[in-house]
């Protein structure tokens, strides 16, 4: 959306602006080419959050981009994952955390351990047929 720079190996370009590249080019599902450099990118379809560029215009180029997309989207999956409040409460209520890891992840994800909290337990005991 801005077209800043977060990461480059010139870290001279860290923090530049890079106009050449439009809207439209960027919702593109493929790979593009813009000034002699190849972008793909990736995120949440319709509106990506990021892009890679690699120098050149060839096939190899194209490849180079679109691998190093899914390598990056993965790790910011994985990111967003481990540190999602959301997730880490499902897993505590369907027990699939440890006991002893309940603490320092809720730590790690700045929960306050101080307070008391409350949780409620539904039991349905009428089966209701929901089509």
């Amino acid at each position: 959306e801005t077209s800043v720079i977060i990461a480059c190996s010139e870290l001279g370009r860290i923090g530049e602006v890079n106009d050449s590249i439009t809207a439209e080019s960027f919702a593109a599902p493929g790979t593009f080419v813009v000034n002699g450099y190849t972008y793909k990118s990736f995120g949440n379809r319709p509106r990506p959050e990021y892009a890679v560029f690699v120098s050149g215009n060839d096939p190899e180029a194209a490849r180079y981009a679109s691998l190093l997309a899914i390598s990056l989207s993965t790790i910011k999956q994985y990111y967003d994952e481990k540190y999602d409040r959301g997730n880490f409460i499902k897993n505590v209520i369907l027990d699939n955390i440890l006991p002893g890891d309940i603490y320092l992840k809720a730590r790690e994800l700045r929960f306050n351990t101080e307070i008391s909290r409350v949780c409620l337990l539904i039991k349905i005991t009428n089966k209701t047929d929901i089509s």
